[in-house]
């Protein structure tokens, strides 16, 4: 069915069971294992946890974002996107997990301040329909969740916030939200201009920018998103996990748009797109759009939905790749010398609770003061080509910033961190690539189909909806204190 555009917006309560889209690699392993015994009480109003000796990711307000929050959700993204886990896509995702970890604290805190909650029985509803959607019960997805590493909590905290944000948003539209008859009358007589004209059937990734001193790192990210469906990764997922538009819940769909409706930078770039074309980053005064059609149908119809025809497939595009003869990793570390073979296990447990207690590269290069080591320190910028094998293994994949684990050797022990990683990017020779096909021109419309009265104005609340829903949460960061510290 037409309609004015297809907004799902923050007010449906149903997108809650879209958050989460396994893989099919991950589903095909499930497994039974004995369900965790349900937390009674009020979920929302569970203090910020605290973290542990990982260190603080960022501070929000009173609150904080822990290393282990970030990595479990970068762990959930790349199983929800189905990507693979290296150190190039986890530091593209990075920062988008860290945006939405922070939006999220900052959504929380609205709640609370209004007196908004979530209990746990709608946030078990919610876990119970993923499941569902994915072919599992509530076990089968908690144990498949626990081999990717990721905490059923990280599921209920994004859960926790999409609720609470949805009541919130539901609070603001019915003060705020107000369409009139000449609205919904300039909308009809937009419509009806439009017959025979091609509508598009569209996904979109959104990325806000708040402030022209953001533009730059938000532009970065959404290319590393072009960049991660490129390599295989799931539009959908990805835009659940990291777009900021009302449609993430379900996939970035904004259902069949026209032109006009959206921004004219976006109608420019719909209006040269075929199907299942992923467009660059957009950019329109509110922020960054990627698009992702999946069809075209001249709208009016009323016929079936006729899908665009899928572009003939090219040679694959040459991908960057890493240049590994140039990487470089600055490192820092601490030796504990073992002066005998019987100090070996109390030397290494020493070095395992320093180990333990190390936050940070500031606090690493502390220890490796007070460790009265001369060897103890910065070890500098090196090349990574140059290490033996083992080691290059380990400066390219633990996380910047944690120590690592204690190596042991008859004459010492060692804890080691990368403090700073370089690994520039071989770019293949640009292609002469023949321009692509126009898009086919529109067939001719005998009998024209409009949207009722009713569903034009429930689409236009719920532009209007999303709006507010950007606006808002772009005040709440402006006003907030936020420091980042990975």
């Amino acid at each position: 069915m037409s309609s004015l555009r297809a907004v799902r917006t923050t007010v449906a309560v149903a997108t809650a069971c879209a958050l989460l889209a396994m893989p099919a690699a991950a589903q095909s392993s499930k497994a039974a294992a004995g369900a965790a015994a349900p937390r009674t009480g009020d979920e929302s109003a569970r203090p910020a946890r605290t973290p542990g000796a990982e260190g603080i990711a960022a501070v929000v307000n009173d609150e904080v974002v822990s290393v282990s929050d970030v990595n479990a959700r970068i762990r959930m993204a790349l199983l929800n996107a189905g990507a693979a886990s290296n150190p190039e896509t986890i530091q593209r995702l990075t920062p988008q997990v860290m945006r939405l970890l922070i939006d999220e604290r900052l959504q929380m805190q609205e709640a609370k301040r209004l007196g908004i909650t979530v209990s746990t029985a709608e946030i078990d509803e919610a876990i119970k329909r993923i499941a569902e959607q994915n072919s599992m019960n509530n076990q089968q997805l908690q144990e498949m969740l626990k081999r990717q590493n990721v905490p059923i909590s990280t599921l209920k905290d994004q859960i926790r916030s999409l609720l609470a944000w949805q009541k919130v948003m539901q609070r603001r539209i019915r003060q705020d939200v107000i369409v009139g008859e000449d609205e919904i009358d300039a909308a009809m007589e937009r419509l009806k201009a439009n017959i025979g004209k091609p509508e598009y059937l569209v996904a979109e990734i959104f990325l806000a920018v708040d402030s022209p001193d953001q533009d730059a790192e938000v532009r970065r990210n959404a290319e590393r998103l072009v960049e991660e469906v490129k390599r295989g990764g799931n539009f959908a997922a990805l835009a659940r996990q990291f777009s900021q538009s009302a449609g993430a819940a379900t996939g970035g769909d904004l259902g069949w748009v026209r032109s006009g409706e959206l921004s004219p930078e976006v109608d420019k770039a719909l209006s040269g797109m075929r199907g299942g074309q992923l467009s660059a980053p957009i950019r329109t005064a509110t922020g960054y759009h990627i698009l992702l059609v999946r069809g075209q149908r001249p709208f009016g119809s009323s016929g079936g939905e006729v899908p665009m025809p899928a572009a003939q497939p090219a040679a694959p595009r040459p991908q960057p790749r890493p240049d590994m003869a140039r990487a470089t990793v600055n490192m820092k570390q601490i030796i504990i010398p073992i002066e005998s073979p019987d100090q070996a296990k109390a030397v290494k447990e020493q070095a395992e609770k320093l180990r333990k207690s190390i936050k940070s590269c500031a606090d690493f290069q502390a220890r490796a003061k007070d460790s009265g080591m001369p060897e103890s320190g910065d070890m500098g910028t090196m090349r990574v080509k140059d290490m033996a094998p083992g080691l290059q293994n380990l400066a390219l994949g633990i996380p910047l910033g944690q120590a690592s684990p204690v190596l042991m050797s008859q004459a010492a022990a060692v804890i080691l961190i990368v403090c700073k990683r370089d690994i520039p990017m071989i770019q293949p020779p640009p292609e002469a690539r023949p321009a692509p096909p126009p898009p086919p021109a529109p067939t001719p419309i005998k009998e024209a189909k409009l949207p009722a009265r009713e569903e034009v104005e429930r689409d236009l609340i719920n532009e209007r909806a999303e709006l507010l829903s950007r606006r808002y949460l772009r005040d709440l960061r402006r006003s907030a204190f936020i420091e980042t510290r990975l």
